[in-house]
Formats: structure tokens, sequence, C-alpha cells
């Protein structure tokens, strides 16, 4: 799978150590030495100590609950509840670290640049001004067709760019061939003259059927700079992923298609353009590292959501499509309906994230959140309609329901009560790999005091537990680490790993 290429294209992993907890409430009992006071992200309120006996060990389960997962990265809506401190950092959360975010930047700017765009090319050979005089009077306006000859003669790439569009398009559709040129004439010696140029010499272009070529050149018509940069980049690196089906047999570049031509939903109308999702949405599929929950408190959904870029990106384009477009709701592949709601798209509940991440995190938080509860994107929150009461993140139960609709598959709850229990499942997980099992994510809720945060397992070695925070963060812990933070794991069951599933 061309998309689960993340150890090629990450940073080093960050190695981290569960962080110890500070005293933060007096207690008599000398075992409870060590416990944070622990909040139910449901209420907001102290969850009560578990009664003791001989085989409790309190230090390493009290706030093994079971029940909740929240994410450290609601850093303003978290600290407005009272509910966040710096001692629950270090084992996940972003990476601050200006020299590897700097590193990040490059890599990811070349991973999403086309090599034609890094690289200045000089024409080998003029152009015949006549033939592209003649080109240019058969496509587009006299008056586009003059000044775009100027524009040629004065810099000569500009015509080298124009005359291989047409060199390469003489086979192609009227229709399909005078899309691509308007949309190479927006810019044609800059970004767009050098990615439809690039593109329309492809063999990736030549290969596709014309109703293909004609939905990439719909895509491409849409497309701001920053987009076109992308599919000439994903073009020229994995040009298999733009034919790759759906559950639905809709393809990523026909799912794209839809999303460039069809009208916004009115709820998202005013909060961005089509412009900037197909280009979000776009950026996601190319490099699924860029998904992240920024400071929202939706660790949960947006690990669902890399995995789903990561490994199913025609799938993740088609819900995209059916959320942005005119109904606003989209059947998962496993059943159930997203559906876009009011403000999932305002600037001011993107909390740091990209226009799609914010979208799908949203609309996924309130289909796991419950039948009684609504989802607020601004405050981060879901309130119940019946009690008022305000939770942010989402109990094992509501993401095992989502998993199993998101990725089509039946997926088991285990929770992880002590470090005993804890341990018991990394020795069963010993020997996984993601890049093994697409379409089948493990979800891990990691204790971080005084609320649970997910992850997604990459791989898991007797030394090593290597996972990936929705931070956009690929991280590791020692395996004896694993036991003393894992709570509860998500996983497939049709997943059979060491007697996992």
């Amino acid at each position: 799978m061309p998309f689960r290429i993340r150890g090629s294209i990450n940073l080093p992993q960050v190695a981290t150590t569960p962080v110890a907890q500070p005293v933060t409430t007096p207690v008599v009992d000398p075992r409870l030495s060590t416990v944070t006071t622990t909040i139910d992200p449901n209420t907001m309120k102290p969850i009560a100590a578990p009664k003791l006996d001989s085989s409790f060990d309190i230090r390493s389960t009290i706030k093994r609950t079971g029940t909740d997962d929240d994410s450290l990265g609601g850093g303003a809506v978290l600290k407005q509840k009272g509910i966040y401190g710096s001692e629950n950092e270090g084992l996940v959360g972003p990476d601050t670290d200006p020299d590897r975010l700097a590193l990040r930047d490059a890599i990811w700017d070349r991973l999403e640049t086309p090599s034609y765009l890094r690289e200045s090319a000089t024409p080998s050979k003029p152009v015949d001004a006549k033939k592209l005089a003649a080109s240019l009077a058969s496509g587009t306006t006299s008056r586009q067709a003059a000044s775009l000859a100027k524009q040629a003669q004065a810099k000569p790439e500009v015509g080298a760019r124009l005359q291989s569009l047409f060199d390469n398009t003489r086979t192609v559709a009227a229709t399909t061939r005078s899309s691509l040129l308007q949309t190479l004439a927006s810019d044609p010696g800059g970004v767009a003259g050098g990615v439809v140029a690039g593109i329309a010499s492809s063999k990736a272009f030549s290969s596709l059927g014309a109703d293909q070529q004609a939905q990439l050149a719909t895509v491409l018509s849409r497309l701001d700079g920053k987009g076109l940069k992308v599919m000439g980049a994903l073009v020229e690196n994995v040009p298999e992923a733009l034919t790759e089906k759906d559950s639905a047999g809709g393809t990523l570049l026909s799912n794209l298609a839809s999303l460039a031509s069809q009208p916004l939903n009115a709820s998202l109308t005013g909060h961005t353009t089509t412009e900037e999702l197909l280009s979000s949405v776009l950026s996601d599929v190319m490099n699924p590292n860029r998904v992240e929950q920024g400071t929202a408190t939706t660790c949960t959904v947006a690990s669902m959501q890399f995995e789903l870029v990561a490994d199913e990106p025609a799938e993740y384009a088609r819900l995209m499509a059916g959320l942005s477009g005119v109904k606003g709701s989209v059947a998962m592949q496993g059943g159930g309906i997203l559906r876009t709601g009011p403000g999932d798209a305002d600037v001011t509940a993107r909390d740091g994230r990209s226009v799609s991440q914010a979208l799908f995190q949203s609309a996924a938080m309130e289909y796991a959140n419950g039948r009684f509860s609504n989802y607020d994107p601004v405050l981060g929150v879901s309130v119940n309609d019946k009690t008022g009461e305000e939770r942010m993140g989402l109990k094992p139960d509501n993401q095992q329901a989502l998993l199993e609709k998101l990725f089509g598959v039946n997926y088991s709850v285990n929770r992880l009560f002590t470090e005993k229990e804890a341990a018991g499942a990394l020795a069963k997980l010993e020997g996984w790999d993601a890049r093994g099992y697409r379409n089948r994510p493990i979800v891990v809720d990691i204790d971080q005091g005084k609320f649970n945060h997910a992850v997604t397992l990459e791989s898991v070695t007797k030394e090593k537990v290597v996972f990936r925070d929705p931070y956009g963060v690929l991280r590791s812990m020692p395996a004896n680490a694993f036991p003393k933070v894992a709570v509860a794991l998500h996983v497939p069951m049709d997943v059979k790993l060491n007697g996992v599933g």
C-alpha cells in the first residue's frame, strides 16, 4: 500500500517514558501517596477511589478507570475545566523542538512538491512560434491567446509549458484539453503552469481513460497553488492511488472530482471554500502525517482519521465528499451516518487543525458520543440533551462503535485494569506491525493521570512499542513501560496475532 510509508518520511521516533504523577491530594493510606485525583471527563467530577484489597496495587491502578478517554491536546479547554497540568506532559504531546520541526517541514515540503517544480528547467530547444500560435488560436479566445503568446515570447519556460501541453493532449477530449489550458493560463510561469504541463506529459495521465482525465482536469481547475503542488506530487509519486477504489466502487479521483464540482453544504458556506477544502483533503491523502488533533480534545477520532487516510484514501475522500456536499451526510462502510454540524468548519473550531481535519473529527465525535449528546465543535465538548452534562472524550464503547463503522470490521474492547493484565496484552501484541494489517488499526488508551489519551500502534517488539501520537508525532516507549500506562486496547476481531483478536 503506497500510503503506509510513514517510516520512510517520518522523523526518527521520539522516545518517551511515563511521567511520574505528583501528589495533589492529601491521603491517609500510605499506598495512596502518589495518587492524583482522577476526573471523569463525562461528568467533570472526581472518580471515587477503588476499594483496596491485598492484591490491589493502588499506585499503578488508581488511574485505570477503564471508562473514559480524553485528549491531552485540549490545552485551552482542559485548563478552563481545571483538569490540565504540566505534570501530564512527557509521554505524549506535540513535538515542540524547533530543530525537529524545521527538519519535518523540510521533509514534508519535498514530499509534497513534484520534482519538476524543485528543479529549474531551461527549454532544450526554442518553441515553434507559428505552431504554438496555431494551437493557442484553436484552444482559447483570441484575447487570451494573444496574452499567452506574449508571455511565451518573454519567458521561454512559459512557451515550453504551453507547447508541451498541446503536444501531450492531442488525443484528449476537447473539453478536458480546454480545462487544462485554462488552469495553466491562470499562472503560466508559476505553479499552475508547471503542474499542468508536468501532469499532462506524464505516463500516469496518458494511462487514464477519457472520463478519468476529465475528472483530473476538474480537480486541477479548483485547486489553489498549494493543492496543485500536492496533486503534482501525488501523480508523480503514487499515481496508482488515483484509481484505488472505495467501499462504494468509486475511486479516489472520482471522489476528489465530486469535491471539486459539487456545491458546498450550507453549514460550510462562509466558513471555508471548495478550494481550501479540496486542497486540505488532498494534503491529508498525500501526507497522512499531517493529520492531527491540534489543541482539540479529539485524540480518539484523530487517530482513526489518520489510519483511514493512511490505509484507505479513496474511502476517506468519499466520506469527505459526502460531508461537504449538499446533504452534509454520508454512510460509513460499516453502517451508520456521519453528518456535518453547524460550526464544524468555523475558524474558531479548528484548534490548529486544517479544515478537513476539523470537519471530519467533529462529525466523528458527533456520531460516537451517543444518542442523546450533541457535540459543540467550538467548545470541544459533547452536551447531554437531557442532563446538560458535558463530556470531552469518548468511552471505550463509543470508540468501538465508531471503529467498526469507519473500517467495516468488528472490534473488541479490552480493558486493562492492572499492570499484570496490560503485560499479558503486550505479550500477545509482540510482533505487531501495522504495515502488514491494512485497514485494521489497533487503538490504545494511555493513562495520563487525570484523563486518558488514544494512540494507534505502529509496531511492537520485545524491547520497544512504537505508536502514533495524534499530535502528528511518531513516538516509542520501552516495552516495560507499556504495562504501566496502557489501560485499554481496541483490536479488530479478525486479527490473530499471538492470541490477540
